[in-house]
């Protein structure tokens, strides 16, 4: 095959990126693959981050010789690091480990006797480029980018093409396609995105567990809105999540503008736009939200809620009879913290991880049950906010940001006027009840322990102590007990109650 040698890296170019990296490292990579008469080659996402501009902790090559033997000679050179062999010794791909650089090594897909031959058989035009180590590491001349399939001609234009076979030849890389074009804000093009509907179906042969990294690196990055409408659109979201697929077409009550599955989409849009800019959804009191967004996995957990949380309203949908018949969802939420765990089971997500997002969609129509309280009754009693207080603890910014995008993604003619209004004030209002009271009743010294309850009260350990204590926790945040003495009594009452 003839090198398509449509880009070059100037010397310039090739000096700023090396510098970046320990010293000698790219000197060391060159003499080592020298020593084994071997070719070495830059290639995949390393390169085209330079070209767009990063410098990348992971760097990728190939290698027309055996990968292993080259990195333990590779770490041997530099006196350090840690050589992982990556899946069988015969698939030829290597890792070395130094500080915070990744240095991957594989030999040359289905056996290509050459590079060119390695880089058509790979996912992305993007990443099928190359450089030889050897044009970036001697003498003073620019360095050739070889380009068979014009990945760089894509990288210019910010699109995604797939290369040959890329989707049958491994299936994960219909979803890949949405995670590259979210991280990078890239667009697929339209032959790419008909071979992707076209190829949905593979997306079941795929290990669950590589589903979901690709879905969660999805989530982390600021487009994950713009991914999951995609592959909703090209019947790849109903293959990897059907809990969601059952909301197509289901109607709503007018204060929703969209069925149930394009409302959980659009709420993901909605949670987008407010974690970007919290201030402006809750002006009164900002910090809370600021703060609990700088950790990147309460964005994601949030944004997996979204998109699930009224999951459970195909399996709830009633009608009422009579004359003023209305649509209703009982105990939607509840069905729906149900249904996501078994999604997250199926994708083998850690049970932390299920049940924190699958705890925001049980939780998730509480907010709006205190502002119908609030909106009829006057406001919602100290013990409803304590309670939802304590039960939603220090995910309470996030039950609001999720209540927050909910709301502004039904638009129907019968939403409350002034809702958004409502839950930012109600938000505000819960933040001071629980820094001011739950918080440091929760974080303090407790006012009894289980060995209390032997030695003073002469009672049995049992399944009975966890409810006695979480009893004596709930009425202490309520105010019916504030020392030990009251505590107890507290305790003697309900055994007597029991009994």
């Amino acid at each position: 095959m003839e090198k398509k040698k449509t880009a070059v890296i100037t010397r310039q170019q090739i000096d700023g990126w090396l510098c970046r990296y320990p010293g000698g490292l790219f000197d060391a990579l060159q003499e080592t693959a020298l020593c084994q008469g071997a070719s070495l080659h830059l290639v995949g996402g390393a390169l085209r981050d330079w070209l767009t501009g990063k410098i990348p902790t992971d760097l990728d090559f190939t290698i027309n010789s055996d990968s292993i033997a080259f990195l333990r000679q590779l770490r041997k050179r530099l006196g350090r690091g840690t050589v992982v062999v990556l899946g069988n010794r015969s698939d030829n791909t290597c890792r070395l480990v130094i500080d915070d650089l990744v240095i991957d090594v594989s030999g040359f897909r289905k056996k290509a006797a050459a590079i060119e031959g390695d880089l058509v058989c790979r996912d992305f035009t993007i990443n099928a480029l190359a450089a030889a180590v050897a044009d970036l590491t001697q003498g003073s001349g620019d360095a050739l980018i070889i380009d068979p399939l014009g990945g760089a001609e894509d990288i210019r234009r910010r699109r995604i093409r797939a290369c040959p076979d890329a989707f049958t030849d491994d299936p994960l890389r219909l979803l890949r396609a949405y995670r590259f074009a979210a991280e990078l804000g890239y667009e697929i093009e339209p032959t790419t995105l008909h071979d992707i509907g076209a190829c949905s179906a593979l997306i079941e042969n795929s290990a669950a567990e590589r589903i979901s990294y690709e879905c969660d690196r999805i989530m982390l990055s600021p487009r994950a809105y713009r991914a999951m409408a995609g592959m909703a659109a090209a019947g790849l979201l109903g293959r990897i999540a059907p809990e969601l697929w059952l909301g197509d077409g289901v109607g709503q009550p007018l204060f929703h503008h969209l069925d149930v599955l394009r409302h959980n989409l659009e709420t993901l849009n909605c949670m987008e736009q407010v974690c970007a800019a919290p201030p402006h959804y809750f002006p009164d009191c900002p910090e809370p939200m600021l703060n609990y967004l700088k950790d990147t996995a309460n964005q994601v957990a949030l944004k997996w809620a979204a998109l699930f949380h009224d999951v459970g309203k195909p399996a709830t949908r009633d009608v009422t009879s009579g004359k003023n018949s209305r649509i209703t969802f009982h105990r939607h939420d509840t069905e729906g913290a149900q249904l996501f765990n078994g999604y997250a089971r199926r994708l083998k997500w850690s049970k932390y991880k299920r049940q924190r997002v699958g705890g925001f969609i049980d939780m998730h129509m509480h907010p709006f049950h205190l502002c119908n309280t609030r909106r009829e009754k006057g406001g919602p009693s100290r013990r409803a906010m304590l309670k939802i207080c304590r039960r939603a603890g220090d995910d309470l910014p996030g039950l609001f940001l999720l209540a927050m995008a909910d709301s502004l993604a039904g638009q129907g003619p019968d939403r409350p006027a002034g809702i958004e209004l409502e839950l930012a004030t109600l938000y505000c209002s819960l933040d001071a009840l629980y820094q001011e009271t739950i918080r440091p009743i929760l974080r303090g010294p407790k006012l009894l322990t289980g060995a209390d309850l032997v030695d003073t009260l002469g009672l049995e350990p049992g399944p009975q102590f966890k409810t006695l204590l979480a009893g004596v926790e709930n009425a202490r945040i309520e105010g019916a007990v504030s020392n030990r003495d009251e505590a107890l009594a507290w305790v003697r009452l309900q055994l007597k109650k029991n009994v």
